[in-house]
């Protein structure tokens, strides 16, 4: 595999400033975007949307992550064990606790969004608050499928597993420069990493 690692710009340098505002500016167009768009139904537009936006180049749901996950598996039993202890009958504590579970598992449901200015990955029930872990499209400096490269920084998790789902790994530059890793669950990891770099991405090597 060619080697992955990001490449120095022949463009003049940026000040600190103008990239900063450079990235406030694409994730404000990404925004615009996306926020045209369903949550539950990527490819269909609101009705309050005002004008047509341009598709979005790809959009998966993702499940909850570990850590919501983690605290629900130790949660809802704890909640179901106080409910029966306050007097609460057995089926109607673990019901409710089941309930609640489920609930808030859709509610922490991410949507992977890759639009014409960049990446999110928003979560269903705080969408309209913030558009999670934005990375413009001109930070993204690689992507492969499965292993992550020997040479690339730890990879951190992006979402939640699903079955059928296969490993991305994607190589950028956060806000301040520095290369950084995370990698995603999706069905169609061609489409994704197409999305991502305009071109086909790279396999392991």
């Amino acid at each position: 595999m060619a080697n992955a690692r990001p490449k120095p710009s022949r463009a003049s340098p940026q000040s600190p400033s103008q990239a900063l505002r450079r990235w406030s500016s694409e994730r404000d167009a990404h925004l615009r975007q996306i926020n045209a768009f369903s949550f539950v139904f990527p490819s269909r537009t609101k009705r309050s949307a005002t004008k047509m936006p341009a598709a979005l180049r790809y959009a998966a749901h993702l499940p909850a992550g570990r850590l919501v996950r983690g605290l629900l598996a130790m949660a809802a039993p704890a909640y179901t064990i106080l409910q029966i202890s306050q007097g609460e009958s057995t089926w109607r504590a673990i019901g409710v606790a089941l309930l609640l579970t489920v609930v808030i598992l859709l509610v922490s449901t991410y949507r992977v969004t890759v639009g014409i200015h960049g990446i999110s990955f928003d979560i269903a029930g705080l969408r309209q608050v913030s558009s999670f872990g934005f990375l413009p499209l001109y930070a993204i400096r690689e992507a492969v499928a499965d292993r992550l490269p020997e040479d690339w920084p730890k990879a951190r998790l992006k979402g939640g597993w699903w079955p059928g789902r296969r490993r991305v790994n994607v190589l950028h530059l956060d806000d301040n420069g520095v290369a950084r890793t995370f990698y995603v669950w999706v069905s169609d990891p061609d489409a994704f990493g197409t999305a991502l770099l305009g071109r086909p991405m790279s396999e392991p090597g």
